[in-house]
């Protein structure tokens, strides 16, 4: 079975006083069938990924976001349910894996 999963990443935010980092998503839509694993990517710019928090949330029916995965430097990358989050600081991403994809994972996701 299809389901096509929009990804939205529209955060921006402040770090110290001076110095906006943006998030842009790298694909907006894409389709995964159920059971295989969906990743989103997140490109960070302007910011510096050796201090980071990464988060990823899911936008409820209610419009609502929730939490679906956190991480920084001082956490492990454990998996959170079906998540699993990790920085590629060569490309300046933060990324979100779905390990096995069902149809209660059919959203929009946000990364901040």
């Amino acid at each position: 079975m299809l389901w096509r999963c929009p990804v939205l990443c529209m955060f921006l935010f402040s770090m110290g006083t001076s110095l906006d980092v943006i998030l842009e998503p790298v694909a907006k839509t894409f389709t995964v069938i159920a059971g295989n694993p969906a990743t989103f990517y997140c490109t960070v710019t302007g910011g510096d990924l050796k201090n980071y928090q990464m988060s990823w949330y899911k936008k409820s029916e209610n419009n609502a976001l929730f939490l679906v995965y956190k991480l920084n430097n001082n956490s492990t990358d454990d998996p959170m349910g079906n998540f699993k989050g990790k920085i590629n600081i060569s490309k300046s991403q933060f990324i979100l894996d779905i390990q096995k994809a069902t149809m209660k994972d059919a959203g929009v996701y946000y990364c901040g």
